[in-house]
């Protein structure tokens, strides 16, 4: 095999296994406020009804920007070949941390800085 579709397949396979991630996170998000998963910051945490939001939109959003980046792979190897793993994973650590601003964005128009509803 042609050692540059081996490390699009590689790169392909990390897409997916970030996908499969999202999934989870979706699926299973945290039930009560904790320290060790879920979108942690001290807004988030200020109650129950404001962590529920976060966790629920941050896990969306992570997944539908995980889907959108199972693309970038394949346009990176056409592009530039030799690049295409480290140009993946760079531009899916980006879409990544897109997710703690927009969730923040998120929180902003849902909830006061003390966690009421707005």
């Amino acid at each position: 095999m042609d050692k540059s579709l081996e490390v699009l397949l590689l790169a392909v396979g990390y897409c997916l296994f970030m996908v499969i991630l999202g999934i989870i996170f979706f699926k299973f998000p945290p039930k009560k406020i904790n320290h060790l998963y879920g979108y942690r910051t001290s807004r988030s945490m200020k109650n129950q009804t404001v962590w529920d939001a976060a966790n629920g939109y941050s896990s969306k959003l992570f997944l539908q920007l995980n889907l959108i980046a199972c693309i970038v792979p394949i346009i990176i190897y056409f592009l530039i070949p030799q690049h295409t793993l480290t140009g993946t994973v760079l531009i899916s650590t980006v879409l990544i941390i897109c997710t703690i601003p927009m969730t923040k964005k998120h929180l902003n128009t849902h909830f006061d800085r003390d966690g009421k509803s707005k």
